[in-house]
């Protein structure tokens, strides 16, 4: 290049002999370009690739020594190259690439966009056996016989923590990245870790290990979730309640027909919403309320009909209730009052899982999961010719007994606090703050309607409360409120110490909003005893 041409160029040439200055060129013919220069070389030392600081900002420049003659080229820094920026902000940065060149620990290799091989590093070079240099401008494949970086370049894709396999049970860790320039791959390079590959490959089973473990906690908690979501609505802990939920747990994915026994009001149905809820999620829950049907359709709402079957049939026809419940649950309500008539009907559907439309002849094949509940004595119902007992083994293949309120009372704090939340859910109204003196109250009167009694009195009174509190009062309306009982008379209190004892815990433990700490605290019994009290 002619002189004129590079002096009007982006760069400069200083030439040094003995550190005289023989020639200076373009940027290198300013004076306080060669002064900033000279300090440079002095602090670079052996080093040919460093950074200089220019007087119009940061630059770069290369040195040439042989014989006591300095070859020094130099140009400002590309404020755009990441490479440019890296050298001009840190002091240091050629110390760190001629450590990372040299690092014993790793080797590192660069192919071109043709696969030939351009760079080995010198511990590369000692593991291969190669001479320095000795693998530059050689196809990668006679350097490293089963090498990747060819492969690496025609796909443009990387390959990280690949094992590399070199013969005499030698393996290696190696990462391949294709490098690019305006979008195009223009070479690979190639880094194999020669240390510690065994510190990497119990690191690797490690995380493996984790993973698998991660990936059962996270099935776990899902179960948990499904099964807490599942159970919501059995509220309460007390013993008669937590049993009921492990056992509802228990059968739920269990394929055998459970039957439901409790009281009017006890939220038996609940207990079938949890057990489909886990059984049988996302198929269809079918119910059918056998003591709200008349007598002579529950044949038709059990096996449906066909179009014209009897008079008064849908024109279309209609499917019963064994066909939507298909695949899904079905829950038979109050099964203790389904004539004797169809009770023969149901045990063939029940033993030979088929079904027939009436008016039909075609039998269909079915599978459901059958969630029967009633609230009559069926035992009784047996001995009286009005169940059939074949039929009852055949629904009761596992039994769940629902406890009355009676014999929870304990948990009433906390039933009516959900009560409470669920009622100003659905009516969009804030849940207000409950005096202390309501579920005590609450846990002195008789249930007889149960769940569902105490609910609507519940709700009742919210509907004529101030949204922001739930008094006593509001339980009064229409001089339904009521003192706790008076003492009775000596001569007839309770024979037993006992029942004055669980009394006592009850009606504390509701004054506490359900928390048994600070009941057996106020009492001065311990948890233990007041567990035993409640049981």
């Amino acid at each position: 290049m002619p002189e004129e041409q590079i002096s009007g160029a982006s760069l400069g040439v200083l030439v040094r002999r003995q550190g005289a200055v023989v020639a200076a060129l373009g940027l290198a013919a300013a004076a306080s370009t060669q002064q900033a220069l000279a300090a440079a070389l002095a602090e670079a030392g052996d080093r040919t690739l460093f950074a200089l600081p220019l007087p119009m900002g940061p630059g770069i420049a290369t040195a040439l020594r042989a014989d006591g003659l300095e070859i020094v080229l130099l140009r400002p820094a590309d404020s755009g190259a990441t490479l440019l920026d890296f050298v001009a902000a840190v002091p240091f940065a050629f110390d760190i690439f001629e450590q990372i060149l040299s690092d014993p620990y790793q080797g590192i290799t660069v192919a071109d966009h043709t696969g030939t091989m351009r760079y080995v590093s010198p511990v590369h070079e000692k593991f291969l056996g190669l001479p320095p240099g000795g693998g530059a401008g050689k196809p990668v494949e006679q350097v490293i016989r089963n090498s990747r970086l060819r492969a690496v370049v025609e796909s443009g894709k990387a390959e990280i923590g690949q094992p590399l396999h070199f013969g005499n049970a030698v393996t290696r860790v190696v990462n391949r990245r294709p490098v690019r320039r305006d979008g195009q791959v223009i070479g690979a390079v190639g880094q194999v870790m020669f240390r510690d590959t065994e510190a990497v490959a119990q690191m690797a089973a490690e995380m493996q290990q984790l993973r698998t473990q991660l990936e059962f906690y996270r099935r776990e908690l899902d179960g948990l979730r499904e099964t807490r979501g599942a159970v919501a609505e059995l509220v309460g802990d007390s013993p008669a309640m937590q049993r009921l939920r492990q056992e509802v747990q228990a059968v739920a994915r269990l394929d055998v027909p459970v039957l439901v026994l409790g009281e009017s009001g006890t939220g038996k149905e609940l207990v079938v919403r949890a057990i489909h809820a886990l059984g049988r999620p996302g198929q269809a829950l079918v119910s059918l309320n056998l003591a709200a049907v008349p007598e002579s359709l529950v044949e038709s709402e059990l096996f449906g009909h066909t179009a014209g079957a009897f008079t008064g049939s849908a024109r279309q026809g209609r499917p019963g209730k064994f066909e939507m419940a298909n695949a899904g649950t079905l829950f038979l309500d109050e099964v203790g009052d389904i004539p004797l008539d169809v009770q023969i009907k149901l045990l063939r559907v029940l033993e030979e899982r088929v079904a027939e439309r009436l008016g039909s002849h075609a039998a269909k094949p079915l599978s459901f999961r059958l969630v029967s509940a009633t609230h009559r004595d069926i035992g009784a119902l047996i001995d009286s010719g009005a169940f059939r007992h074949d039929l009852f083994y055949r629904i009761s293949g596992v039994r769940l007994q629902v406890p009355p309120l009676r014999e929870r009372l304990e948990d009433i704090p906390a039933l009516l606090a959900h009560f409470v939340l669920q009622f100003c859910q659905r009516n969009g109204r804030p849940a207000p703050r409950i005096d202390a003196d309501v579920a005590a109250w609450l846990a002195d009167q008789p249930w007889p309607g149960n769940l569902r009694q105490l609910r609507h009195r519940i709700e009742e009174a919210l509907v004529f409360s101030p949204p922001e509190r739930l008094a006593l009062a509001a339980f009064g309306r229409g001089g339904m409120l009521r003192a706790a009982p008076a003492p009775l008379p000596e001569a007839a209190a309770p024979a037993r110490l006992k029942d004055h004892e669980r009394s006592a815990a009850l009606r504390t433990l509701a004054e506490c909003g359900g928390n048994k700490k600070r009941a057996a605290e106020r009492l001065g019994i311990s948890r233990s005893y007041l567990y035993k009290l409640l049981g």
